[in-house]
């Protein structure tokens, strides 16, 4: 009974956050050990040369930008949510942060050494609009690659994970709200938009279980 109990508050504290201070609540996932460690992880095997200009699309609260910097490349990190600009320069300093419609990334052409997106693509309906954008301001010979949310994760996938990790409290009830909650894409639907965009050299790997899937390419020289 305690344990519905607690389970019912953080659910609820969730989507209280979500309705009313989503940027808060992105934030805090991004602090989460599950979610932080799983990004840099990502970023770890991308292997992106030193001092590398990076693009982080979607950034939020700028959690990973920090890293990226930390790591050795200079990011620069961009996010349409004014809310979350302003908490991501809050929380970092001598960071490029800028608010920035994907769909219309104001910078040149072959930019940036790598572009990165976590959780974005997958919640734009303008997907193609988006690899497009996203390639475009990727160098030649550059990467570019994105991890979203798979749609091949099920809910029993999901009581594994949480099982593996002893994830509870407010963790444990923000992966079932990202789970049920965020969209999910296909790999092979994510490998047909990288075609489409001309890139090469695409690679997958599931993170999390198979949680989270990330789709990696070189954009042709």
């Amino acid at each position: 009974m305690i344990f519905w109990l607690k389970k019912q508050y953080y659910q609820l504290q969730i989507k209280w956050l979500l309705k009313f201070k989503p940027a808060l609540l992105f934030d805090k996932i991004n602090q989460l050990d599950w979610y932080k460690n799983t990004l840099r992880l990502w970023v770890n095997d991308q292997r992106f040369s030193a001092k590398s200009k990076v693009l982080e699309a979607g950034c939020a609260s700028g959690a990973l930008t920090a890293y990226i910097a930390k790591s050795g490349y200079i990011p620069t990190g961009v996010d349409a949510s004014s809310k979350m600009i302003e908490l991501a320069n809050k929380n970092n300093n001598g960071i490029d942060f800028l608010m920035a419609d994907v769909l219309d990334l104001p910078f040149e052409t072959d930019c940036f050494d790598a572009v990165i997106a976590a959780s974005l693509v997958n919640i734009i309906p303008d997907k193609n609009k988006a690899i497009d954008e996203l390639s475009r301001t990727c160098k030649k010979g550059g990467m570019m690659t994105i991890l979203v949310p798979s749609a091949k994760f099920t809910d029993k996938n999901l009581h594994s994970l949480q099982e593996s990790l002893g994830n509870s409290g407010f963790s444990a009830a923000a992966m079932e709200a990202w789970h049920k909650l965020a969209p999910k894409m296909q790999a092979s639907d994510i490998l047909s938009l990288f075609k489409q965009a001309g890139l090469t050299e695409i690679t997958t790997k599931d993170y999390l279980q198979g949680m989270v899937i990330s789709v990696s390419a070189i954009k042709p020289a």
